[in-house]
């Protein structure tokens, strides 16, 4: 997004409320992760972060959440495990930023680069897979308008299908207080298969997207 950084200022969270929406929603993502824990034990030199990409070790997720960045390089459909300090074995770490916090995300891919403001990242594998196949996050609004916002946002700078998504604009507009699970995925310009998991509720004061990057079929 050369040139704007409004996008990422409207994707906030109210994370003491979004924590307990996220919860309930993750146990049936069907996903195998390892947590990761707060402030770890290392000294400020050791957190300093200059690399192009993140990597996902220990040190490496501590880098991320002292930089407040996690930089993801998903040029060849996968991350392998091998280049993100992970043994072939290892499940995904479940990267959560600190209390009141958004990380930076970018997520490189063969056309471009996406960015996005998270405070929750996933990686989808399995201990049998030397890669991680897919990057979930999540994004969070407190209205309809601000949803509605994420969504048009994701049509001008990710290529999200912009049909589909005016459809469920205009549904859901007719009944705001309705409750919906919705998908919407395409093929995005940055060079992977984007999809957006709606998981609107409109009696809930916090509204989850549910975002994967996936490689192109």
């Amino acid at each position: 997004m050369p040139g704007s950084s409004a996008p990422l200022i409207r994707r906030r969270a109210v994370l003491a409320s979004a924590a307990v929406v996220l919860g309930s929603v993750l146990g049936g993502c069907g996903f195998s992760v390892r947590k990761t824990s707060g402030p770890p034990r290392f000294s400020p030199e050791e957190l300093v972060d200059s690399a192009e990409f993140s990597t996902l070790d220990e040190l490496g997720i501590a880098r991320v959440k002292a930089s407040k960045s996690l930089r993801l390089d998903f040029r060849g459909g996968s991350i392998a495990k091998s280049d993100v300090g992970l043994q072939d074995s290892a499940y995904g770490p479940d990267v959560v930023a600190l209390d009141g916090e958004m990380l930076r995300l970018t997520i490189r891919g063969t056309g471009g680069t996406l960015e996005a403001a998270t405070d929750h990242v996933r990686f989808f594998t399995t201990e049998t897979s030397p890669e991680l196949t897919m990057v979930t996050y999540f994004l969070t609004a407190e209205t309809l308008d601000e949803y509605v916002q994420l969504l048009r946002d994701a049509v001008q700078e990710h290529g999200l299908d912009a049909e589909a998504v005016e459809r469920w604009v205009e549904e859901t507009e007719t009944d705001p207080g309705d409750k919906d699970s919705h998908a919407i995925g395409s093929e995005s310009d940055k060079g992977f298969y984007l999809g957006y998991d709606l998981r609107y509720d409109g009696g809930k004061e916090i509204q989850v997207i549910i975002v994967t990057v996936s490689k192109l079929s």
